[in-house]
């Protein structure tokens, strides 16, 4: 009799397993920080298990005090796909997440053209949301048609921080690109004390628009750039600002900048950046 798929969440014991997956990922960054993950109050991190092997693997990351789980880590053993495996594993995590009174939103974040992912999430009920452009800066001899300027002003009372933060609510922002290939929705819950001591805000000097960029590491450090509006090459000062930051943090790759669909429109020239393929955040509330 075939033996029946489980999901279950991985632990020490299962490194081996997990290794012996053929996910075709060189250097797979959830093997090399696996510990960390399965430790982690905030990662939680499952295998969809058959006959002592794993099939797929996945899990979920939660931010601002539980209420925002973020779907992630998701592969699969190429030996073994087109069987459903994924949604094997994700439909109970998702069931799961709905069931925990903490959690308000689930939400995934894929490639546009990864229709099999997209797939998926939509089995999952999830709901497409905006398109978004993940840029990084490397090259800024490069830039042009910018609008130069000088630096803004930086802003480190933690009082203005969130005021400045709270004033942005009239232009109902979609997301808030909380960390690089994290953006999630645009929530107070997500304005901790902590994180936005971490952050450095810089305030234009006529006090139109502001920026904020704080360093975050997915395998390489960024300075990662949240910016509101599509205006980047609009606005005198925006591009010195962002450098003025990179400069202060010499050893990061470059500035990460989250463009939506219209800002990534008005871009007038690439090369300045590393460009990765568009992405979608899908989520749905309680």
């Amino acid at each position: 009799m075939e033996q029946v798929m489980n999901v279950q969440p991985l632990t020490h014991k299962d490194r081996p397993a997990l290794e012996a997956m053929d996910t075709g990922i060189e250097d797979d960054y959830v093997i090399r920080i696996f510990e960390r993950l399965i430790e982690s109050d905030s990662h939680e991190i499952f295998g969809l298990f058959k006959e002592g092997k794993i099939l797929a693997v996945g899990g979920y990351s939660l931010f601002g005090n539980g209420k925002f789980a973020m779907l992630g880590r998701l592969r699969s053993d190429r030996r073994m796909l087109m069987k459903g495996n994924a949604t094997e594993l994700l439909q109970p995590i998702v069931d799961k997440l709905f069931r925990d009174p903490q959690v308000a939103w689930v939400g995934a974040n894929t490639h546009l053209r990864n229709l099999a992912a997209r797939r998926v999430l939509q089995k999952l009920s999830l709901e497409e949301g905006p398109v978004l452009h993940f840029l990084t800066l490397k090259s800024p001899e490069q830039l042009t048609d910018y609008k130069p300027g000088p630096v803004w002003e930086e802003v480190t009372s933690l009082q203005q921080k969130k005021e400045l933060l709270h004033s942005i609510e009239i232009n109902d922002p979609d997301v808030f690109p909380f960390e690089c290939y994290y953006p999630l929705p645009y929530d107070k819950a997500l304005f901790t004390d902590q994180h936005l001591e971490d952050s450095s805000f810089y305030q234009k000097s006529d006090a139109s628009r502001f920026v904020i960029v704080k360093n975050d590491t997915k395998k390489f450090d960024y300075s990662h750039v949240k910016y509101f509006w599509d205006d980047h090459y609009n606005q005198s000062g925006f591009f010195e600002t962002i450098l003025h930051h990179w400069k202060q943090h010499p050893n990061n790759a470059g500035c990460w900048i989250d463009f939506s669909a219209e800002g990534f429109k008005k871009i007038p020239d690439l090369s300045p950046y590393d460009v990765q393929k568009p992405w979608m955040l899908y989520g749905k509330w309680k």
